[in-house]
C-alpha cells in the first residue's frame, strides 16, 4: 500500500463513468474496497448511465451501493486505509483531498478524476502521478509523453 496516484481525464461526467465503472466493476470482483469522494453528486447520471448501457456487463447493484452524492468533510474522516479511493473534482478540489488522505491514511490507489476543460495543463497533473487511466484500462505516464509518440511515429514511418 503506497498511495499510488493515477489520473484520468474526461469531458463529462457519462465520459467519466465510461472510464470508470470497468474498472471499478474489476475491483469489486476483485473484493476490494472503494470510496468515492465527489465535490459534486452524480447519482442520477450513475443510475441513468446503467440504466440505458446493457452491454458492459457490471455489477450495477454494488456500483450504485458505493455512494455517487456529494462528499462531507466528515467522509474524509471515516477509515479510508487500504481502500482504493476515486476523487472527482476541480484539480484545488483534489488538491485539498489528496493531501488529507496522504497525511492520515494509506491506500492502494488514488484515482484522480479531472475535466478537461476545468484544467489548463495536462502536462503539470501528469508529472504528479504515475499512471492514467482511459478507456482501454491503466497505463504509463511515460506513454503518453510526446517524446514517447515522436519515437513511435518515427519508428513506424521507417
Amino acid at each position: 500500500m503506497n498511495n499510488q496516484k493515477i489520473c484520468t481525464f474526461y469531458i463529462s461526467e457519462f465520459h467519466l463513468l465510461t472510464i470508470l465503472l470497468p474498472y471499478i466493476n474489476g475491483k469489486l470482483l476483485e473484493e476490494k474496497e472503494i470510496a468515492v469522494i465527489l465535490q459534486n453528486d452524480i447519482s442520477g447520471n450513475v443510475k441513468t448511465y446503467l440504466k440505458n448501457v446493457r452491454n458492459l456487463n457490471l455489477d450495477n447493484e454494488k456500483i450504485i451501493n458505493i455512494g455517487w452524492n456529494k462528499s462531507s468533510e466528515k467522509e474524509l474522516e471515516n477509515d479510508l486505509n487500504g481502500k482504493y479511493i476515486i476523487v472527482v473534482g476541480s484539480k484545488e478540489y483534489i488538491e485539498k483531498v489528496n493531501s488529507k488522505i496522504i497525511q492520515n491514511f494509506t491506500t492502494e490507489e488514488i484515482l484522480n478524476c479531472y475535466k478537461v476543460n476545468e484544467i489548463e495543463r495536462i502536462d503539470k497533473i501528469l508529472m504528479n502521478h504515475s499512471k492514467v487511466l482511459n478507456t482501454r484500462g491503466k497505463r504509463d505516464v511515460k506513454k503518453f509523453s510526446q517524446n514517447a509518440q515522436k519515437s513511435k511515429t518515427i519508428r513506424t514511418q521507417i
